[in-house]
């Protein structure tokens, strides 16, 4: 167990070690009652050099020591989070490298410190700087520490430590005097000393890289390397000055590196030293790039007409000064990023850029740039052309001279001249044709696309079901015109009428020889008309007229004999159809064999096969009724049915009754008689009613004799 707590240990060291500590320093201000508010602000390294990317601590621990040096308490304040430190060179003619990167925490909270007991140190310790810092020892890495004093205000009266108002310089240039305002401010109004002091170590990188507690003072001072020391801790000609009175630090950095520097401000009152403020800090030493250089993007292109758009790729400010060099013009100049400005005339104009405005470093880019008048193209598509349009001119129009080269584009399209301004076009196929034409001058082009639509000629096609017929006539037309737009349409049908419908319906009324047109055409597209004439299509035949005489209208079952005689005109033939016979014949005479009205149908057929139809109504009248006085049903085939001859009865009713009264038969069918089946030989008595086809009804009585 003891073996693992020791290499848990080991491990906690091993993560806690990390070479981004770049400095820091601490301060506090008196609330009363023996609170102090304390700040500990950290800087640290997010630069390349931090290959690890190493924050800061989330927490940091600071020990307070009384004034014999004894441990009292530890606390702990919270880091609430990192902020950058802006890279600022004072010199605005110089620019540092991009990769410098510096970042601030600051940690706060209140402490209590009980007055009467002599005073107390507060310090914070952590390993380790930056491996490359140059003026001090790497071997071992060397920590810092932070570390200021709180006076016992039953002695020196309450007090509020000095802060510094501004952060340390995160760069300086090589070779350039810089004067940094390190200027502390004391709330109590204490005098203050300002020096050069030496940082000092804290914390090491094997098992206590960072101490909680941290190490009671006094600290040492850092291990100055070879040549450097309190009093020359940067190599500096002349050497670092920070002055007594003022804040001011002046160095002019004459080598490359990174240096531990520490600054110190002393607190006094009335001749008595109370604090010393310690403002430990990585100064890096780089050399700085021209921080202004004026540039703008050369011509790319000739083409573009007279309006140029300008391209600045200047670095280091914000101030510029475009002169478009424009002969005897005052109006050619701009302070635009990326001006647009168009040449008065085409030709080759020296163009410059100063950047910097009346800064000593200020710096001066020069281009030409040849202009010439913009190089345009175009064609007027032509409407939708008709196939018979073709082949149709085109003409190219624009902003080109006559020793451009005009070439055309017709796709699928023929051209005799395809290289001229002026040509004309053919296409085998329909639909839309995308044309093209460029324009080919001092190295210039320009071009310009449109479609060509070339649509079919509408058509006139029409057929018929049938050509010929009798009055009334209405053949069926079918339209199997065709257009790619909506057409329009008229008919004429050679009878003096006429149609717009796209499927007539035409009924011819007189017979003739009738030609029929159709003429389609087109509002939109292709704008044509299209006929098709078909002459004498039509043959229109006279309808032959059925008509015939009936003598007598009016006869009796007594003389049912009836003449008939053709009244047809344009018949040859004939076809009568009476009482279910029929008759071809013109005239002909038919006995009717019923009573009542009586309906002849005459359908005659002239010799183009147009038929006409008739009827003709005839009356017979009155009727007969004979009853035989005997019958004998005995199987011999002779009399064996016994029934009245019934003639001109619309309604009948027959009965037949034995001697005794008994009904045996009755039937109201006058085509129906009495078989006398299973009858006894004697005499019976029969009744039979009718109503004649008139207002007459009459009854029959009287009797027969079955025979056996």
């Amino acid at each position: 167990m003891r073996v693992l707590a020791i290499l848990f240990s080991f491990t906690l060291a091993l993560q806690g070690f990390a070479t981004h500590i770049l400095g820091g320093e601490m301060s506090y201000t008196y609330q009363g009652n023996d609170d102090y508010f304390v700040t500990l602000t950290l800087y640290r390294d997010c630069g390349p050099d931090n290959t690890n990317n190493t924050a800061l601590d989330f927490q940091a621990a600071i020990g307070i020591f009384n004034s014999n040096g004894v441990l009292v308490n530890t606390v702990h304040f919270n880091l609430p989070g990192e902020m950058n430190v802006p890279v600022v060179v004072t010199n605005p003619c110089l620019t540092a490298p991009p990769t410098i990167c510096a970042k601030m925490g600051i940690y706060s909270g209140t402490i209590n410190l009980p007055s009467g007991t002599g005073g107390y140190t507060l310090t914070y310790q952590r390993c380790c700087r930056s491996p490359v810092v140059s003026n001090i020892t790497n071997t071992p890495a060397q920590g810092l520490t932070i570390t200021v004093q709180v006076p016992d205000p039953n002695i020196t009266g309450a007090n509020n430590s000095p802060s510094f108002q501004y952060d340390p310089p995160t760069v300086l240039c090589l070779d350039q005097t810089f004067v940094l305002d390190q200027l502390a401010v004391d709330p109590d109004g204490d005098s203050l000393a300002y020096s050069m002091c030496a940082p000092l170590q804290g914390g090491d990188d094997l098992f206590n890289a960072m101490p909680d507690p941290p190490l009671a003072p006094p600290y040492n001072p850092v291990v100055w390397a070879a040549g450097f020391s309190t009093n020359n801790q940067l190599n500096s000609t002349p050497p670092a000055v920070f002055a007594n009175n003022d804040g001011f630090l002046t160095v002019h950095p004459t080598s490359i590196g990174s240096f531990a520097v520490s600054l110190c401000v002393s607190e006094y009152r009335d001749g008595v030293l109370l604090n010393t403020l310690i403002r430990d800090f990585r100064f890096l030493v780089v050399p700085c790039a021209q921080a202004i250089v004026s540039d703008f993007m050369e011509q790319q292109a000739t083409c573009d007409g007279l309006q140029v758009q300008f391209h600045n790729e200047s670095v280091g400010s914000t101030v510029y000064l475009w002169d478009f060099g424009v002969p005897g013009s005052t109006a050619d100049t701009s302070s635009a990023t990326d001006p647009n400005f168009t040449f008065p005339a085409a030709g080759s104009y020296t163009v410059s850029l100063i950047t910097g405005g009346n800064l000593a470093c200020s710096d001066t880019s020069t281009h030409v740039f040849t202009v010439h008048d913009p190089l345009a193209i175009a064609f007027t598509p032509p409407p939708i052309l008709c196939t018979d349009d073709l082949p149709y001119p085109m003409v190219a129009f624009g902003n080109f001279g006559p020793s451009a080269t005009v070439l055309w584009n017709f796709g699928d399209g023929t051209s005799p001249y395809p290289d001229s301004a002026n040509t004309t076009v053919d296409f085998l196929t329909l639909g839309s044709h995308a044309v093209s034409v460029s324009v080919i001058e001092d190295g210039c082009t320009a071009s310009f696309a449109d479609s060509v639509r070339v649509y079919p000629l509408p058509t006139a096609v029409f057929t018929l079901d049938t050509t010929s017929g009798c009055i009334p006539f209405t053949p069926v037309f079918t339209n199997t015109s065709t257009a790619w737009t909506p057409m329009e349409y008229l008919w004429h049908f050679g009878d003096g009428t006429s149609s717009t419908d796209p499927i007539p319906q035409k009924t011819y009324s007189a017979p003739g020889i009738y030609d029929v047109s159709l003429t389609t055409s087109t509002a939109q597209g292709c704008v044509a008309s299209a006929t098709e004439l078909q002459p004498a299509i039509i043959q229109v035949w006279p309808q032959p007229v059925a008509s015939t005489i009936a003598s007598p209208v009016v006869t009796t079952v007594l003389y049912p004999d009836i003449l008939f005689t053709d009244n047809s005109t344009d018949a040859s033939t004939w076809d009568y159809v009476l009482e279910g016979m029929h008759y071809d014949t013109p005239t002909f005479t038919h006995t009717f064999t019923e009573a009542g009205w009586q309906t002849a149908y005459l359908t005659v057929t002239s010799g183009y096969g147009c038929w006409d139809t008739t009827s003709v109504r005839v009356f017979i009248g009155d009727h007969l009724f004979f009853a035989p006085s005997a019958f004998s049903p005995n199987g011999d085939d002779l009399n064996e049915i016994w029934k009245p001859s019934v003639l001109g009865a619309r309604e009948y009713q027959l009965e037949i009754f034995d001697r005794w009264g008994h009904e045996v038969f009755s039937t109201t069918d006058p085509d129906k008689g009495w078989d006398g089946k299973n009858a006894m030989p004697g005499m019976y008595s029969y009744k039979a009613w009718l109503t004649e086809y008139g207002p007459l009804e009459k009854e029959y009585n009287g009797s027969f004799v079955l025979i056996r």
